[in-house]
């Protein structure tokens, strides 16, 4: 019982940690951003960190407070933590390499940006480490969790087509065109696939580990 105390705890820590770092995010651009409400608004959730980390949020509390519910079942299951991982922490990775010589926040933003990009994913991973259950992933699962950044590449790009905002450098159409964008989304769906890979790998070789261990 008081282990089961413990992982729920964690687990909500984990979410509350990743809400309070999309809050503050968001109030930290308001004062220095000129546009209507509704389109600051669009633009900050237009950007991946904060979309995976939303999801991130809904999956960790569905579980927690409604686990036998249709969502509450998907987000326990071990292939949902695994896509979760990969896709805040291929958000940390871009923002750590890709990000970090271009944007440079202060203040509250910063406090924010490192909740989102540095913390979220590590704490993510040890729970995947210690808590999700082995030998529960298959090779089709690394083809599904392709869906969510297939589905943001396509968001982004008539989101961007009609107004003007791309989230990333990578993604801007208007400064270095639509082939090229359409290349870093492809490069960036091969990493995307390639981690799943690696991961379900690990789960495998940890399952076999543990069962001989019992």
């Amino acid at each position: 019982m008081s282990k089961r105390i413990s992982v729920r705890f964690w687990r909500w820590m984990i979410a509350l940690l990743a809400l309070s770092g999309i809050v503050i995010s968001y109030a930290a651009i308001i004062p220095a951003v000129h546009v209507s409400r509704l389109r600051l608004t669009t633009n900050f959730l237009s950007y991946f960190t904060i979309q995976a980390n939303i999801l991130l949020v809904i999956a960790l509390l569905s579980a927690e407070i409604t686990p036998s519910s249709g969502i509450g079942r998907w987000a326990k299951r071990s292939a949902t933590k695994t896509a979760l991982l990969i896709y805040v922490g291929v958000a940390g990775c871009v923002y750590v390499w890709v990000l970090q010589d271009v944007w440079h926040p202060r203040g509250w933003q910063l406090w924010g940006d490192q909740i989102l990009h540095y913390w979220i994913p590590l704490l993510t991973a040890l729970d995947w480490i210690f808590l999700v259950e082995r030998g529960r992933l298959s090779w089709r699962d690394a083809i599904w969790w392709l869906l969510f950044p297939a589905l943001y590449s396509v968001y982004s790009l008539i989101h961007g087509h009609l107004s003007g905002f791309y989230p990333y450098p990578f993604l801007e159409v208007s400064d270095i065109g639509l082939n090229a964008v359409l290349i870093n989304m492809t490069i960036l769906g091969v990493i995307f696939l390639a981690l799943g890979g690696i991961f379900i790998a690990l789960d495998r070789v940890a399952a076999r580990f543990y069962s001989r261990q019992t």
